[in-house]
């Protein structure tokens, strides 16, 4: 270090310039060294009183602080016990139950709870309880008794439920009490607390106590008092000593020191009342202690505990503090502790906390701060100088230090620029460097970005090469091979070994009537009918009559009598699907006949026997809806014999590539199919179903799928149909708000078809995300069409139109008259299924029709969603009407 440079004679520009071209070093020593030691001079000077000031305060407050604490952990431990007796008294007063609750709270451990007394209406309907050491023993009622502070001389309290009494503090004494064989006396420092019962009518039957140990308080008070308490007043060789005071100004208890042997040391107050004169010993606590009335300062610290206040005592030089200075005592704080008898209610004081600081703590404190300035002002001022040069070489070093950090910086990717204000000719130059090296960075970061994203780009337009070929996927079971599908599995297969009625729970979508179908499948009641009814899309009269039928004349349309679900299921399953929302009257029908297994149609005075099991399915938490008041809860245990819950497509997406291949190789055959019966020519060599692109897989894992497995199958139905390629690549995949813009024309178009299907029609196998077929009636299959494709009209024969929008208007056939009504339907049989076109003529000459005659017309085993659709379509195409309702229902031909 040099200064050999001549100092300027010029102006303030000249001096700044000559002060700017200086090294850190040099710039340091100059500043640094007066200015330091005027302003050590300065803080020494004038902040001595201030500090002192400050650290008084604060150690004061730190007391406050520490009492404040210990108040807090009594309370908790008051309310804790409030509640536990609240809790004990909600439950049986049965003293065996009384007994095994004590025993538990023993072995849980947390706070001391000592004795449990119950005194009802009658002098042979109590006990007393009491916790000897972890062991609960029945004290004799003749011992109980015979002790003057025993709890049945003072139980009694308010009337009020939820209200708890507290009692003074007491020492007990039972004698010659049963303990472990002998006879032994027990002696006990409590605080009871009680509170009234009430019996299950309402009425009150008694009143319960629980006292807490007072040596549980003592043990709190003592571990805030201990040098390395949570909260201490100062440094660890701090002396505090704690009293805990009744209202009244008798000394209970203090603290002690907190080792191994505490919980059993008994209470004391010879300590904290060194140097006292007064009474000793109160009627029901010999070791209580209550100074004389001359001990100013205690009686004045126990009425503003009286009154619900804190407060301190300090050092006074006229008067004592505490006691007559036997006990050197220098700061005394104290806090009231308050119990409230019924939660959120005003507090009751129960007594006072007093911490005693016999540490002197501010007198040494500060003592030792002056001593520190006087040391801190000479070392400060000798060393100052080799502190300064010191320091310059120092913060040169880690000027060093950040280049490097810089250049490291660089190489982990941040490539900003660095824009500092002017600095010393050192950092000049790292700037630059650290500049340049960054450009070059950015710039080939950029390339290497260009190219990764070319990369990828032609990576996700790649075929997945993994995908399981269809032939591979099981014909009879459940698609995928997940954890959450293995349990199912593992489930349905532990289901069908038994005949208890099962209850199938699941979102939307994801499978329930197929698992059903396999409980039904793998069941010793395979060979008989499986038959599923959604409680969801019919009414109340329409469900009970479906599922328990009726007899000839039941009502004015029962012209021939109905069996019913439960026996047409004779032998076989019945699944109850959306059971949840299936009316109060349908519930308790349904409960009946599930505890009875018999069943009484509409109309009969004779119940009728039944052997169906019942499966029931479900997409609401039904012992939600039980709490609610909307299910029968006796129903809903009953029901739910056996649960399997089918997992939603989120929690297993590693069979999403399986369901994939799955539901497109479906399509392509429900395409196919279509096109056959068109009348089109089939191809000698079946479609192949496309390729699936890694960035389609990739968007199909992320996704969500909210709508789960049927979802996901529209999802790649409406893919495919899109696809102009032989592979399937991520634009073609749209999810979510992606598909509300389009299609809203023919959505418009079929909204009330689509609004009927979603409530006659139950979730098929298929749309589950399941192998099996999906399931197929026999007028579907007369067509080739499986389950809602033969329900359905094809694609080409929905909202046909002329080939000229400006052809002549066709010339449209009277309805009125039996011909036109049945010229009319020939006219949009464009628009009309095969089945319909082949029973037209019948319906228009008969004039009506109902859903179980269209049913039998039709033949061929169709379903009774399939009628209910087939129906619908003629309501919607302006041929018949609807009149009646539920079984009496009719369709009348227009103009009839």
């Amino acid at each position: 270090m040099r200064l050999h440079r001549t100092l300027p004679q010029g102006n303030s520009l000249e001096f700044a310039s000559f002060f700017m071209n200086r090294s850190l070093v040099n710039r340091m020593l100059m500043l640094g060294l007066p200015v330091l030691a005027v302003v050590l001079l300065i803080i020494f000077t004038a902040t001595g009183s201030s500090i002192e000031d400050i650290l008084d305060r604060a150690i004061a407050r730190n007391a406050q602080l520490q009492s404040q604490a210990m108040r807090l952990a009594l309370e908790q431990a008051l309310e804790e016990t409030r509640n536990q007796l609240l809790i004990l008294a909600a439950g049986s007063m049965e003293q065996k139950d009384m007994v095994n609750r004590l025993k538990f709270r023993a072995k849980a451990g947390g706070l001391r709870y000592r004795e449990i007394a119950f005194e009802g209406l009658t002098p042979d309907n109590r006990y007393l309880l009491v916790n000897a050491d972890g062991e609960v023993i029945n004290v004799p009622m003749r011992q109980a008794l015979a002790s003057p502070t025993g709890p049945f001389h003072g139980i009694a309290g308010e009337h009020r439920i939820g209200h708890v009494s507290v009692a003074q503090p007491v020492e007990v004494t039972y004698s010659m009490v049963p303990v472990k064989g002998s006879n032994q006396n027990i002696s006990l420092y409590v605080l009871r607390f009680a509170t009234p019962v009430q019996g299950a009518d309402g009425e009150f039957v008694g009143y319960l106590m629980l006292s807490l140990d007072l040596r549980e308080l003592r043990d709190i008070i003592s571990a805030y008092s201990a040098p390395n308490a949570p909260i201490a007043a100062a440094g660890t060789d701090v002396r505090v000593r704690t009293l805990f005071f009744d209202r009244e100004g008798w000394m209970l208890f203090q603290s002690e020191v907190p080792d191994a042997g505490l919980p059993q040391r008994s209470l004391a107050t010879d300590a904290v009342r060194a140097g006292f004169t007064g009474d000793f010993g109160r009627p029901g606590f010999n070791t209580a202690f209550r100074p004389g009335p001359e001990h100013i300062n205690y009686w004045n610290m126990v009425s503003d505990v009286q009154e619900g206040k804190t407060g301190q005592l300090a050092l006074s030089e006229t008067t004592t503090l505490w006691s007559n200075s036997q006990m050197r005592v220098e700061r005394v704080s104290y806090v009231p502790v308050s119990f409230s008898p019924i939660s959120q209610a005003d507090s009751i004081v129960l007594g006072g906390l007093a911490v005693l600081d016999t540490s002197f703590t501010t007198t040494r404190t500060g003592g030792q701060l002056m001593g520190i300035y006087i040391g801190a002002f000479v070392g400060g001022t000798l060393l100052l100088g080799l502190s300064l040069w010191w320091l310059a070489r120092q913060m040169t070093r880690s000027l060093n230090a950040v280049t490097s950090e810089l250049e490291l910086r660089n190489i982990s990717g941040d490539d900003g620029n660095i824009d500092l204000p002017p600095m010393p000719r050192e950092l000049e130059r790292l700037k630059g460097g650290v500049n340049d090296l960054l450009e070059r960075l950015r710039n080939a970061a950029e390339a290497r970005r260009l190219r990764a994203a070319e990369d990828d780009a032609q990576a996700q337009r790649e075929p997945v090469a993994d995908l399981p070929h269809p032939e591979d996927l099981p014909v009879n079971g459940l698609i995928g091979t997940s954890p959450a599908m293995l349990t199912l599995c593992d489930n349905v297969r532990k289901a069908s070994q038994v005949m208890a009625d099962v209850l199938v729970v699941g979102e939307t979508g994801t499978g329930k009537e197929l698992v059903s179908e396999a409980i039904h499948r793998l069941s010793a009641r395979s060979a008989g009918p499986f038959i599923t009814i959604n409680c969801g899309a019919l009414d109340e009269n329409l469900l009970m009559d479906t599922l328990f039928g009726h007899v000839k004349g039941a009502f004015t349309e029962a012209r021939a009598p109905r069996k019913g679900a439960f026996l047409t299921a004779q032998g076989g399953t019945l699944m109850l699907d959306e059971v949840g929302n299936a009316a109060p009257k349908v519930q308790q029908a349904l409960l009946r006949a599930l505890s009875t297994r018999r069943i009484r149609p509409l109309g009969s005075d004779e119940d009728v026997p039944f052997d169906t099991r019942i499966i029931a399915a479900t997409n609401a938490s039904l012992i939600d809806d039980a709490q609610r008041g909307s299910f029968r809860e006796d129903l809903y245990y009953r029901l739910a014999v056996i649960t399997i819950n089918t997992p939603p497509l989120r929690d297993r997406k590693s069979d999403i590539p399986s369901l994939t291949v799955y539901f497109l190789s479906e399509a392509l055959k429900a395409k196919a199919r279509l096109k056959a019966d068109a009348g089109a020519s089939t191809p000698a060599i079946p479609p192949v179903i496309p390729q699936i692109s890694k960035g389609a897989m990739t968007k199909l894992m992320e996704y969500e799928w909210p709508g789960n497995v049927r979802e996901l199958k529209n999802t790649l139905t409406r893919a495919l149909a899109f696809c102009e390629s032989g592979i399937l690549f991520a634009e073609d995949i749209q999810l979510g708000h992606a598909i509300q813009g389009q299609g809203e024309a023919f959505q418009n178009e079929n909204a009330s078809v689509q609004l009927q299907d979603s409530r006659n029609q139950q979730d098929t196998p298929c749309e589950q995300g399941f192998c099996t077929a999906p399931p197929v009636d026999a007028g579907a299959r007369a067509n080739g069409l499986p389950g809602r494709l033969a329900e359905q009209p094809p694609a080409e024969m929905v909202g046909a139109q002329d080939e000229s929008e400006f052809a002549a208007p066709r010339q449209q056939p009277d309805p009125t008259e039996p011909q036109g009504s049945l010229q009319h339907g020939l006219n949009v049989a464009e628009k009309l299924n095969r089945r319909i076109m082949d029973a037209w003529p019948t319906i228009a000459a008969a004039g009506s029709i109902s859903r179980q005659e269209y049913q039998s017309l039709a033949g061929k085993d169709i379903s009774m969603r399939t009628a209910q659709y087939d129906l619908q379509l003629l309501v919607q195409q302006g041929l018949v009407r609807k009149e009646g309702r539920g079984p009496a229902q009719r369709y009348v031909v227009i103009g009839r």
